[in-house]
């Protein structure tokens, strides 16, 4: 384990207004690394630091308000190994290539 990293995971759940594909897509960019490939619906990896992550994606499904509907999808990022402040730094750089609309 790094210096500083606790020891218990830490896991984060969100619910995206995104599909599966579109979240495979998109996944390289959120790690940083053009070789990431997502087959399935779980993925690990070993990040910069020595911590690891691990995605798992729910079911799809829709939300509809009014006329619209919207994709959704239930995602679960387990991380072990990582300080605090590392997971945070991780998180909102997911965030931002997840991103969506105006803002």
């Amino acid at each position: 384990m790094i210096d500083g990293a606790e020891d218990r995971p830490v896991e984060i759940y969100k619910e995206m207004g995104i599909t599966h594909a579109e979240f495979r897509r998109l996944l390289p960019r959120a790690l940083g690394h053009p070789d990431a490939p997502m087959e399935g619906t779980s993925f690990s990896c070993i990040l910069p630091g020595g911590g690891s992550l691990k995605i798992d994606l729910g079911p799809e499904s829709e939300r509809q308000i009014a006329l619209m509907r919207i994709a959704t999808t239930p995602v679960t990022l387990t991380f072990e190994g990582l300080s605090d402040q590392s997971v945070a730094e991780f998180v909102a750089r997911f965030d931002r290539v997840y991103q969506r609309g105006g803002g």
